[in-house]
């Protein structure tokens, strides 16, 4: 994808085509169906860490420019493992912003959403927007609450480490 079109998708109405296009590229990323979660606390290896922060004053430019610095770094050193959107808006602002993330950062093998964050329904959503990881459980919501949004959504939940190592399907 070129600057040039992920800012048109930021200005774009197609919130269901920008889907469409980040849900395909999550199956082709991790064609196993597989939805990761962690009960660890994230401690360690924050640099494996990609945290994006869009807001709503921003222009399309401006957010694009932020997955473009992420992208070059990811090229130049691959370390990051997971990539981690937030916007301060709607939930369809953050939706769009998190399925260009997956499109534009097709070199970053995780793309983070998370029911603390985003809200169990929006985050069940999010799967389809090319997300393929819930984060860490933490208080108010239990792993078998993040295990059956994870399965209520057609996926199979697979807990791993703070380090994306992954462990025995839940």
């Amino acid at each position: 994808m070129t600057r040039e079109e992920a800012v048109e998708m930021f200005q774009s109405d197609d919130l269901i085509g920008i889907g469409r296009e980040a849900d395909a590229l999550r199956k082709k990323l991790h064609p196993e169906r597989l939805v990761t979660y962690s009960v660890e606390p994230q401690t360690e290896s924050v640099d494996a860490i990609a945290v994006v922060s869009f807001a709503a004053a921003e222009t399309a430019e401006d957010r694009v420019t932020q997955l473009d610095t992420l992208r070059r770094i990811q090229e130049q050193s691959g370390r990051f493992a997971v990539i981690i959107p937030s916007f301060t808006g709607t939930a369809v602002e953050y939706l769009k912003s998190l399925a260009i993330s997956r499109i534009y950062l097709d070199n970053i093998p995780h793309l983070q959403s998370s029911p603390a964050i985003a809200g169990s329904k929006v985050c069940q959503i999010a799967l389809r927007f090319g997300a393929d990881d819930l984060g860490t459980v933490v208080d108010g919501i239990t792993e078998e609450d993040v295990r059956r949004l994870i399965r209520d959504a057609g996926f199979i939940p697979k807990q791993r480490s703070a380090l994306f190592r992954m462990y025995s399907l839940s």
